[in-house]
């Protein structure tokens, strides 16, 4: 316990201070207080000593005691802090994070917290309300609040890796960066899991070697480290490759089919064997035709000119309820060489169908899917957060905790994975640039109130109605869990929205939306699809771009990342590398040919290794908090209730994967496995 002074008489306070974040060993700190009431009545000057040990935890506290402050002192309202300047040049040059102060009034035994939240520098006087949760104009202490914001707008500067990227950090924060280095450094986590394993594959072997046949290849794996991937046992299987498209790590491809593609060289006579019995127009009148269409990989520049074909696929609900490929097309234009493969062909045959296809759409999945439409564009956003909305702003404590880590992440992803002959270079055909290409392409389309909407997304593809598309566990989870997040950003919204004034004059959350707006030419972040073309008219308007970053950045990453080391690890089944040609005719194929494509076996393990560290989980759950940013009672209500929901959303969702067939497993999406932010 510390002691903060000498005390006469009875102690009716005791005060608590938090230590947040620390980078470096810190000397003492002595910090000043003073305590004010409702009343505005003010304690004396209360001076602290902090004193910390070598080793230390983030959250370290201290207890002290205050002197007694009399009777007629009320209930606590603010709070005003400051560091001595010391003449310690060690202790001097660093500064210090206060997470939160709470001081407890012992009379009546009651609480008051104060989140400070803030890196707490000499010479600096900081103004703490009760609960530090209010709209700008509200605030008594808005020059403090003005010129913190200026402070962390020359901090978060927007840049670009490449041409048309999404925006992203200039320069990554200090505050930002990991403290367990080696904890996030992927190529080195990557090589201890290899050697860990002991694989026979030699890391630095001069020249590559292939596998000898399928056979080896499934021997590879291993309980422990590696173990086999589902895809070893079922890839070649129709009803498998069809649960790919609402299960897999890319459920977003899937679209209804209302009439035959017209640049699909495919007839109703064609089709007619896989439709047992119903005709090709009942069978789209019964909303059982779905498809796949990936035109955006066409004419797409790739490492050293590897193929990536730019697929059409038909999909058909059997009378099973299960949905399986009918029809593929590896290119988009009609053509004697690009013939549409049916599931009569020869096994093979038909089977690099599926593996090219699946080439494709590992492709969009990585590059698009995961990399864009999660980690990088939510980047942006969480700069343009930092840069608007202050620390005492809710939107801003609602938001936060589900961006910990990112910039550090995708700082880190892009250093070792995505720099000049890094790891996307060396395991897939795509190769840097053309992954590049691709988010160019991808973003241009993106909009937050379709693609960033889960409702709207599945509508948009027509696959909204929980009738049609069985056992679309992507969609049917998504959904309750979209609607948790609603009511849960909504009861804090309207909290401090209570009326259309307090949102027009709230200047923080106008600029915000404003910069969201603003091109990545212009100094904004080019998100299209915000309302009123970037202003919040209504709270509708809030609470729609709100839960959509909270959902993109929860329950959407968790749905496109933690299945990956499943679908990636065995190449046959979901590959990033496919060597050779593409099939251009329906002639009879072999097992040879098929792992005549493959990618060598130093490429499959630095596969594996990677997609099983990128499925570990790096934060708490939904719903948990890290760090604890919202202290007022109607926002803690609210996460009480958030929690009790996702309780129950669990519950269902495990009697779900109870029940599921066992193609459409789905665990992915129960909360407890749902990381709060993307923390990985």
């Amino acid at each position: 316990m510390g002691n903060c002074c000498t005390v006469e008489g009875a102690i009716d306070h005791w005060i608590y201070v938090k230590t947040g974040d620390h980078k470096e060993p810190k000397t003492n700190v002595k910090l000043y207080m003073i305590l004010y009431d409702k009343k505005d009545n003010q304690s004396a000057e209360i001076p602290i000593m902090l004193s910390f040990p070598n080793e230390f935890d983030r959250g370290y506290s201290e207890v002290f005691q205050a002197p007694p402050l009399g009777a007629s002192f009320d209930d606590l309202q603010r709070i005003e802090l400051w560091r001595e300047v010391s003449t310690d040049v060690q202790e001097h040059v660093q500064d210090w994070y206060c997470e939160v102060i709470i001081v407890n009034d012992r009379r009546f035994d009651r609480w008051f917290h104060f989140p400070v939240q803030r890196w707490v520098k000499p010479n600096h006087h900081y103004k703490i309300m009760l609960y530090d949760c209010l709209l700008p104009q509200f605030d008594p202490n808005i020059d403090q609040r003005q010129t913190e914001l200026q402070e962390r707008r020359e901090v978060y500067q927007y840049g670009q890796t490449a041409v048309d990227l999404p925006v992203q950090v200039r320069l990554l924060p200090a505050d930002e960066q990991f403290s367990d280095e080696f904890k996030w450094d992927l190529m080195t986590s990557k090589e201890q899991y290899i050697r860990n394993a002991q694989m026979p594959v030699q890391l630095h072997k001069a020249q590559p070697e292939y596998w000898n046949d399928l056979e080896e290849l499934i021997d590879f794996y291993q309980d422990g480290w590696f173990p086999k991937p589902v895809g070893v046992t079922e890839w070649g299987n129709d009803i498998y490759f069809g649960a790919q498209r609402i299960v897999g790590c890319n459920p977003t491809q899937i679209r209804i089919c209302t009439s035959l593609p017209e640049n699909m060289g495919v007839t109703a006579e064609m089709l007619k064997p896989y439709l047992e019995g119903w005709t090709l127009k009942q069978i789209i009148g019964a909303k059982r035709l779905f498809y796949v269409d990936l035109s955006i990989l066409n004419d797409l520049p790739t490492k050293d000119n590897m193929p990536i074909c730019s697929p059409i696929a038909l999909f058909v609900v059997n009378g099973e309820k299960r949905l399986v490929p009918i029809a593929i097309q590896l290119y988009q234009d009609i053509a004697p060489n690009n013939p549409v493969f049916l599931p009569n062909d020869s096994p093979f045959t038909w089977l690099l169908a599926k593996m090219w296809f699946n080439h494709a759409d590992a492709s969009v999945h990585m590059a698009l899917t995961h990399f864009a439409f999660t980690h990088l564009l939510m980047e942006g956003v969480y700069i343009s957060i930092q840069r608007h909305l202050s620390p005492s702003h809710p939107v801003y404590k609602m938001l936060v905790p589900h961006f910990l880590f990112l910039l550090s992440i995708n700082a880190r992803g892009l250093d070792q994975l995505l720099s000049p002959s890094g790891w996307v270079d060396q395991v897939t055909s795509l190769g840097r640039e053309g992954m590049f290409e691709l988010i160019r392409r991808g973003i241009t389309d993106w909009r937050i109130d379709v693609h960033g909407n889960f409702p709207k997304e599945l509508e948009s593809r027509g696959v909204l109605d929980i009738r049609i598309l069985p056992s679309y566990a992507y969609r049917d989870d998504g959904l309750l869990l979209h609607k948790a997040i609603d009511i849960y950003v909504n009861k804090i919204l309207r909290n401090h929205y209570s009326t259309r004034d307090r949102l027009q004059q709230d200047s923080e959350i106008q600029n915000w939306a404003a910069e969201l707006a603003v091109g990545k030419d212009d100094g904004g972040v080019g998100i299209n699809g915000l309302p009123h073309g970037g202003r919040f008219e209504t709270l509708s308007d809030v609470a729609l771009v709100c839960v959509s970053l909270i959902f993109n950045c929860t329950v959407q990453h968790a749905a496109v990342n933690f299945s990956q080391y499943e679908q990636y690890a065995f190449p046959p089944n979901y590959p990033l590398l496919l060597n050779g040609e593409p099939p251009t005719d329906k002639l009879t194929k072999t097992e040879e040919d098929v792992t005549d494509i493959l990618p060598d076996k130093l490429t499959t393990l630095d596969t594996m290794a990677i997609m099983k560290l990128w499925t570990s989980r790096g934060s708490k759950s939904l719903g948990e908090w890290d760090f604890k940013f919202q202290y007022d009672p109607v926002a803690l209500e609210a996460e009480k209730e958030f929690q009790r929901e996702l309780l129950r959303i669990l519950s269902i969702i495990k009697q779900r994967n109870e029940e599921r067939d066992i193609f459409y497993k789905y665990p992915y999406l129960e909360p407890d496995l749902i990381p709060n932010s993307i923390s990985i």
